[in-house]
Parts: structure tokens; sequence; C-alpha cells
């Protein structure tokens, strides 16, 4: 399954789940919960080697970009020398083997700009999905924070200089229960 499927699942479990009278809180299912995080876990891996292959291609695009506009320059030089020396043949092949370098460097600038700008595409497209799964996750583990029946958090990946230690956060859980 998706791993935005698995968000859309795991929020219309909150969503229908049997509210706690009087409170914003609602009760879930603790093993279906985790069921989706664990598939949430094996699925993002999924989507982070897609990322890495979009900006692998990206470099490989441009590399290969790179190479023909090489390729493409040494043609026009070795067909600039061998033309023969006469002095209006002479400057009529220079004319053409600028045109021709020019022409090269006109379609390398351009392979290089839609291989950028597809990357870039690509990874804006990753970076709104995995947002969304972020949000879809915080408003999962707040509901279940907010039942009252949350288990034990894990340790969070990629935490932030901003982030509370998993102690403090303990302590703080611990204090505003008392």
């Amino acid at each position: 399954m998706k791993v935005d499927e698995l968000l859309d699942r795991l929020e219309y479990m909150v969503h229908h789940a049997r509210r706690v009278p009087f409170t914003a809180s609602v009760t879930v299912n603790e093993d279906d919960v985790m069921d989706i995080v664990d598939q949430l876990r094996f699925n993002l891996p999924e989507e982070i080697k897609q990322a890495n292959w979009t900006v692998s291609e990206q470099q490989r695009l441009i590399a290969e970009a790179h190479s023909e506009s090489g390729r493409i320059v040494a043609r026009a030089n070795e067909k600039a020398e061998s033309i023969v020396s006469e002095q209006e043949v002479q400057r009529r092949a220079e004319r053409q083997a600028m045109q021709m370098v020019r022409d090269a460097q006109n379609r390398a600038d351009q392979i290089v700009r839609e291989a950028e700008n597809y990357a870039l595409e690509q990874l804006q497209n990753l970076e709104a999905q995995l947002n969304r799964t972020l949000v879809t996750v915080k408003r999962g583990v707040e509901a279940l924070q907010s039942s009252g029946e949350a288990a034990p958090q894990p340790a969070r990946v990629g935490a932030t200089d901003h982030d509370q230690e998993p102690d403090e956060a303990d302590e703080e859980a611990e204090a505003g229960r008392a």
C-alpha cells in the first residue's frame, strides 16, 4: 500500500473512531494503528529511494548533456580544421564552426535546464507528499496521545534542534498527568 493510502486510512480511523464523552479525544484500536505505522515505516524508505533516483537521474542527464556538448564542439572543431585553407572557404568554415559551437552550447544549456527543472519538480512533489505524510502522522499521534491510551513513543527520526529530548518530553507528560 502506498504511503498516501496508509495515511488516508489512519486519518479515516481517527475521524471515525468512537469519541470519548465530554472530550475532544477518540478511542482507536491500538493494533490497527500500529499496523499502519509499521506499514508506513516499511514504505517510506521506498519513497526516499525514489527521491534518490530522481537526484541521480538529474546528475546523469547533466553529465550526458556536458558530454554531448563536448562531442559536438569536438566535431565542430575537427570540421573547421579539415576545411581547405582558401581564405573565403576558411572564413565560411569558421563561421559555420562557431555557429555549431553556439548551437551545441545552446542545446547543452537547454538539456541542463530541462534536467534541472525535471529534478526540481520531482523533488518538490516528493517534498509535498512527505509534508502531507508528516501532517497526517502528527494528527494521528496527537489523537492517540489525547485519548489517554497512547503507547510509549518511539524514538523520533529526523528530530530538529528545537525538538525536546525524549527524557524532557516524558517528564512534561508525567507532569501534565499529575
